[in-house]
């Protein structure tokens, strides 16, 4: 049966599709537990030892919650000394150079997930961000990072799809979800409301797919991702301008590569000025996201990031893009 889609405005300017018909089944392969936190601490980004510097929060309105800083416990050293790390590495990189003078904060994904979102400002700016992960034997690992003024988990974000929803005006509880680099949303709930509003956590777009019944399930150990550590470093670049997703349109048509390219391949292809797009197909294949590739970072622990363009920057692991969707030429 033939699929029909309908295009969802983004309040930070990106774009997926909602799938109302049927859709091929993508597996998400990598997903954590749920998450509900909000943010808990702020240090600078390449000197763990300073003071903290607070971010400003979104504009307050009378008679709402907004998420800010609660009283919680200091982040470990060796978290800020990991973020401190990933941060000055990256400062490095052509596009990072402010990330060098940035201050950060922190925000757990919740309970179980050892997962935090740390979130870059210059200034009153919003520059960037990283996600990171613990794993089993206490170690933290790059999970994916962005540069632009549109990070994920942004409260400013946050802020605008709350007022474009109209639910600015109440008390709201917003608990950040985190299953992989392309499902990751708000869970907003509302005091004495009779339903429970999902916004995408990148773009600000409402899932309105979604139910507290039909959330996602996990299906592996998100911790898996990646093995990037604070120790390690970019040993290859490439960047190229990206294709328009809605001007080459094969992935409309369902004609992917014959297999998902290998890195060497992409990389000829970035090289070469034809880079592929991505098409991530998510939540049992009810959204399709399109996305320009444009670049790629190879690190030293082997792991490399693919990166797209959805609103601005983003390096995601290509080994979750290839269970997440498809590359198309």
């Amino acid at each position: 049966m033939r699929k029909v889609v309908l295009l969802l405005s983004s309040v930070a300017l990106g774009t997926s599709l909602l799938v109302l018909g049927p859709a091929a089944n993508t597996s998400a392969g990598f997903a954590s537990q749920d998450a509900s936190a909000a943010i808990q601490s702020v240090s600078p980004a390449v000197a763990p030892s300073g003071e903290a510097a607070a971010l400003p929060a979104a504009p307050a309105t009378h008679g709402i919650a907004v998420p800010g800083n609660p009283p919680a416990g200091p982040l470990s050293q060796d978290l800020k000394a990991a973020v401190a790390g990933y941060v000055g590495e990256l400062s490095r990189q052509p596009g990072f150079e402010k990330w060098a003078h940035a201050d950060w904060t922190s925000q757990p994904l919740g309970p179980g997930t050892h997962g935090w979102v740390v979130l870059l400002r210059s200034g009153e700016q919003e520059i960037g961000y990283l996600i990171v992960h613990a794993d089993e034997k206490g170690s933290y690992r790059l999970t994916e990072y962005g540069k632009g003024s549109f990070p994920l988990f942004s409260q400013n974000t946050l802020y605008r799809s709350l007022v474009r929803l109209e639910l600015i005006e109440y008390t709201y509880r917003a608990e950040p979800y985190y299953w992989n680099p392309l499902q990751a949303v708000w869970k907003v709930t509302v005091d004495n409301a009779d339903r429970i509003w999902y916004i995408d956590a990148k773009t600000g777009e409402e899932l309105p797919f979604m139910t507290a019944g039909g959330f996602p399930e996990p299906s592996s150990s998100l911790q898996t991702f990646t093995k990037t550590e604070a120790q390690h470093t970019i040993v290859q670049a490439g960047h190229t301008t990206p294709a328009d997703p809605y001007a080459r349109l094969s992935w409309v048509k369902g004609t992917p590569s014959a297999a998902d390219p290998s890195f060497a391949l992409l990389q000829s292809q970035i090289k070469a000025g034809t880079p592929p797009v991505f098409a991530a197909e998510l939540y049992s294949g009810k959204v399709i996201t399109p996305l320009g590739v444009s670049g790629y970072h190879e690190w030293s622990g082997s792991d490399r990031y693919v990166q797209v363009i959805q609103d601005d920057d983003r390096y995601l692991p290509l080994d979750a893009l290839t269970h997440l969707g498809h590359f198309y030429p």
